[in-house]
């Protein structure tokens, strides 16, 4: 019994002998078990801890493959790796425990990270390391941001982001730091590409898309002189463009090309028109001051404005000129008809004729010149001035009645030193291009003559 209790106080000293030891060696030395990443520093002191970091990272190959493919291996020690792990190890070994030194043998501790966040690469030597095997961006294909496009048969669309496969030079250092930390042998590239910055389902490409249709999907229609025209879809696609904030923007100016394919469609401005005579049935008349058009640039603003509301809209057009309101005939049914054939003129009233009179028109070489105009001024008396070319003389006439219609000085009027009106007097005695009528009618002629009231020459 007593030899039993000698061999159990023996064991207990020794035991304590050999604890105590245990706690002097792991004074001075990490604990078993201990690791900085894939690199075990278990026994070893301060310095010989970050020695062995340092040459274990430096004596690193790294296969880097690319889809399974090796492309080449990377020599840490030629990549300029900076090891900065003094700090960090002074505060683990200060952090640990000498007198629970038994513990370690039966656990391991794993600082993670570590590695990963006190090695640095020079990137200089990294990029040039990569180029060396091949890994440029310069041969590869960039990634491409998701985009509205415009084709003519489609209008405006998305185009997919598209992946390419240039490196993010950033990341391959992060996974070659990675593979530092984990042990790894090799580094797959394929998951380091740079991704696109906008993808299809981004706010910005929605956004736009949406404000796209919502200006493009107006229904706006124009009445233009009792026609309703509908301004189609494709024809706004058309006109969307974007300013630098990305704003949707109308293009007035070819706004304005549409604008003037309904001035070629409606318009009557500057168009020869058929017209119904008195005495000679269908003729046709020459353009002249009346006529009305849409007015290309006014319109295109207010096209503009109403697409920017949105909704449904129906209006009239901005138009300049004379004669609009009437349907397909801006003559009307209130008008004066200039006959030079048969040296007639009529007045009509709401469609009946309320006057008929012979006249004299220009002379030759002074010929009155047919086309459709419209009054724009009466005065009574008025002095006529201007130059005849066919005495070579400024003339002052006063007249009692004065309408002009052009803006070239033809007029009607009356002319008491005409000794006869109709016939073929013109040719002898004719005027310088105005409608001279006889003085006992031009007072009725006056009186039922109104501002802007066609007068149609033929």
């Amino acid at each position: 019994m007593k030899k039993a209790l000698a061999i159990i106080a023996l064991l207990v000293l020794l035991l304590g002998i050999g604890y105590s030891a245990g706690i002097g060696y792991y004074a001075q030395k990490f604990q078993a078990n201990t690791k900085f990443g894939s690199i075990d520093i278990s026994h070893l002191t301060l310095a010989q801890a970050q020695e062995k970091i340092e040459s274990d990272i430096n004596k690193k190959r790294l296969s880097i493959t690319e889809n399974g493919k090796e492309i080449g291996t990377l020599a840490l020690a030629d990549l300029n790796a900076q090891v900065d792990t003094k700090e960090v190890l002074t505060n683990t070994y200060n952090a640990q425990d000498p007198r629970f030194w038994v513990f370690s043998y039966f656990k391991t501790t794993t600082y993670e990270n570590v590695l990963m966040n006190h090695v640095q690469l020079d990137d200089a030597s990294l990029t040039q390391a990569l180029a060396d095997i091949g890994l440029v961006n310069d041969n590869r294909i960039a990634a491409k941001n998701a985009s509205i496009e415009y084709a003519n048969n489609k209008g405006y669309f998305v185009q997919p982001e598209e992946t390419g496969n240039q490196l993010d030079l950033a990341a391959v250092k992060q996974m070659i730091v990675e593979g530092l930390q984990t042990g790894s042998t090799s580094v797959e590239v394929n998951t380091a590409y740079l991704v696109p910055e906008i993808k299809a389902d981004d706010e910005k490409i929605t956004k736009v898309m949406a404000e796209i249709e919502r200006v493009a999907s107006t229904q706006l229609t124009l009445t233009i002189a009792g026609n309703n025209v509908q301004v189609p879809k494709d024809k706004i696609t058309e006109w969307i463009y974007f300013d630098g904030n990305n704003g949707v923007v109308i293009n007035q100016e070819l706004v304005k090309e549409y604008v003037g394919t309904l001035n070629e469609q409606y318009a009557t401005y500057n168009k020869p028109r058929q017209f119904q005579s008195t005495l000679q049935g269908t003729v046709t008349v020459q353009p002249g001051t009346l006529g009305w058009s849409i007015d290309r640039d006014a319109e295109a603003e207010q096209i503009a404005s109403d697409l920017k509301q949105g909704g449904t809209i129906t209006r009239d057009p901005n138009v300049v000129g004379t004669g609009y309101g009437s349907g397909g005939n801006d003559i009307g049914s209130s008008y004066v008809e200039v006959d030079i054939a048969n040296q007639m003129m009529f007045i009509y009233v709401d469609g009946q004729q309320a006057l008929s009179t012979p006249i004299v028109t220009g002379r030759p070489g002074t010929g009155t010149v047919a086309g459709a105009y419209a009054v724009w001024n009466k005065e009574t008396p008025s002095v006529l001035k201007g130059f005849n070319p066919h005495t070579n003389q400024e003339y002052n006439q006063p007249v009692d009645f004065w309408i002009p219609f052009d803006d070239t000085g033809q007029g009607i009027h009356d002319a008491n030193w005409q000794g006869s009106f109709g016939g073929e007097a013109y040719l002898s005695s004719g005027s310088l291009g105005c409608i001279n009528t006889p003085p006992g009618t031009m007072p009725q002629v006056f009186e039922l003559i109104q501002l802007g009231m066609p007068v149609i020459i033929f």
